[in-house]
């Protein structure tokens, strides 16, 4: 019987795929998850040519929508492309049961996330472009991000929804 897929952060896999060059592996699932499950590893700013290492970016609050821009240099703007890949990523992998985005990452992190407001001020109230595609496209499907993922009691519900929605898919 195949393992059922799940979709996770590259960076959580231990690529170092960040802006800065680095990672941010977690073991419990490189070394534990990865027994049970098939993982994919899917980064969206590598996906979109963004490169490594690769100026920040941070979302921020238009007055017309929330908008992926350099942090250096606004003209950067990173929206369109970021959702674009994640529309793909929805229509191209039916099969993925669940998934573990990067917390806090303008392109992944799924709740919290901060975003720029007009005063100049971080407020802790966005989503990741990519994650939202991801989660308004498939409003069914189990995700976390890394940091609930390391709470046991957490992670075990997140592992029984991604169970139910395999066997429902």
């Amino acid at each position: 019987m195949p393992k059922i897929k799940i979709a996770v952060s590259s960076c959580l896999l231990g690529e170092a795929v960040r802006y800065d060059g680095t990672d941010k592996q977690i073991k419990i699932i490189t070394e534990q998850l990865n027994q049970d499950y098939n993982l994919i590893s899917l980064c969206p700013e590598m996906a979109v040519g963004m490169g490594v290492p690769r100026p920040e970016i941070h979302l921020v609050d238009t007055g017309s929508g929330i908008q992926v821009l350099g942090v250096a240099d606004a003209n950067r703007n990173k929206t369109k492309i970021l959702s674009e890949y994640g529309k793909e990523i929805v229509k191209n992998n039916a099969d993925i049961c669940g998934y573990i985005f990067k917390k806090s990452s303008p392109s992944c992190g799924t709740k919290n996330v901060k975003v720029l407001n007009s005063l100049d001020e971080y407020e802790y109230r966005g989503i990741g472009i990519y994650a939202a595609e991801i989660m308004q496209a498939l409003p069914m499907l189990p995700v976390i991000d890394e940091e609930d993922f390391l709470d046991d009691k957490v992670r075990e519900q997140f592992l029984n929804r991604v169970a139910e929605y395999s066997r429902a898919n």
